[in-house]
């Protein structure tokens, strides 16, 4: 693969936003991606921000941390339905139950 900018010039890597091959001269480094201008140097670093957030959200930092919120949030939201589930106000109701709802029991 050769450099998108020096066709001459063979790439060295490939920037992380837009995929072209960059050589020595064109490649910028910014530490978490080389790209191959400030444009895409920018977008890189949005992108890995938003990565870092995202392992951080989900426990997947090497960092020890609490429950991730998002198993919280779906935890909270289940239990919340089960709630009215069992407080009847997701139930249907009947007058009086049915000779076949109480099974064994009936006489």
């Amino acid at each position: 693969m050769n450099c998108f900018l020096h066709g001459n010039s063979s790439a060295v890597a490939v920037c992380k936003t837009c995929g072209k091959g960059v050589c020595s001269v064109c490649a910028i480094d910014k530490g978490v991606a080389v790209t191959c201008s400030d444009t895409c140097a920018n977008e890189a670093a949005v992108l890995h921000e938003m990565n870092q957030r995202g392992k951080k959200i989900y426990g997947l930092t090497g960092a020890k941390s609490s429950l991730p919120s998002g198993v919280i949030v779906w935890t909270l939201f289940c239990l919340f339905f089960i709630g009215l589930q069992y407080s009847g106000t997701l139930r249907t109701t009947r007058s009086s139950p049915s000779s076949s709802d109480l099974g064994c029991f009936a006489a």
